[in-house]
C-alpha cells in the first residue's frame, strides 16, 4: 500500500503545470472512456434483438476506446515531458561540474611547467563563492573548489561573509566601465 502511495503521490510532484494538466486529462480522459464503454454495455444489455445492440457498442464502445487510447496518450506524453525535464536538470549540472573540474586541472597543469604563481583558489557554492574557511561553509560536505576566474565565469557572486578575492578585470571590461 506505501508502494502505491509512493507512486500516486511522485505522479503529482512535478513543478510543471503542464506536466500535471496533462495527467490530470489523462485521467480524465480514461475515467471517461471506460463510463461510455459501460453505459454502452448498460444499453445493450437492454435491448434483446441483437441488431438492435449493435448501435450501442459500436458508438459507446468505439468512442470509450478512443477516450482511454487519448488518456493514456497523454499519460505517456506528461511522463515523457517529465522525464526530460529532470534529465535537462541533471545534464545543466553535469555540464557545470565537468566545467569546474576541467578548469583546475588546467590550472594545475598550467601551474606544474611554468614559474608563474597558480591563481587563487575559492570554494564554489550554488550561486556563491566564499574563501576555504567561510564561516558559512561550517558542516558543508562535498565541496568543490575553483579558481576565482572560474568562479567569476561561471557567474557565482563573492560571498558577503568572509569577502573572497576577486577577478581581476580584463582591459575590454576596464575600458567599457571606463567609457560609461
Amino acid at each position: 500500500m506505501k508502494k502505491i502511495r509512493a507512486f500516486w503521490a511522485s505522479l503529482w510532484d512535478d513543478a510543471d503545470r503542464r506536466v500535471k494538466l496533462g495527467r490530470t486529462l489523462g485521467f480524465a480522459f480514461i475515467v471517461i472512456g471506460f463510463v461510455l464503454i459501460a453505459k454502452a454495455w448498460d444499453g445493450a444489455a437492454n435491448q434483446n434483438w441483437a441488431p438492435a445492440q449493435t448501435p450501442y457498442l459500436l458508438s459507446g464502445g468505439f468512442m470509450g476506446l478512443g477516450s482511454i487510447i487519448t488518456g493514456a496518450t497523454l499519460l505517456f506524453l506528461s511522463t515523457i515531458r517529465s522525464e526530460r525535464e529532470a534529465m535537462t536538470d541533471l545534464y545543466q549540472e553535469m555540464t557545470r561540474l565537468l566545467g569546474r573540474n576541467l578548469s583546475r586541472l588546467q590550472v594545475t597543469a598550467s601551474s606544474n611547467g611554468s614559474s608563474h604563481e597558480a591563481s587563487e583558489q575559492v570554494v564554489a557554492g550554488a550561486s556563491v563563492y566564499h574563501r576555504l574557511g567561510c564561516k558559512v561553509l561550517d558542516g558543508k560536505d562535498s565541496l568543490m573548489t575553483v579558481s576565482v576566474e572560474q568562479a567569476a565565469g561561471e557567474g557565482l557572486e563573492p560571498c558577503r561573509v568572509c569577502d573572497p578575492p576577486r577577478a581581476a578585470k580584463t582591459e575590454a571590461e576596464a575600458g567599457t566601465s571606463a567609457t560609461s
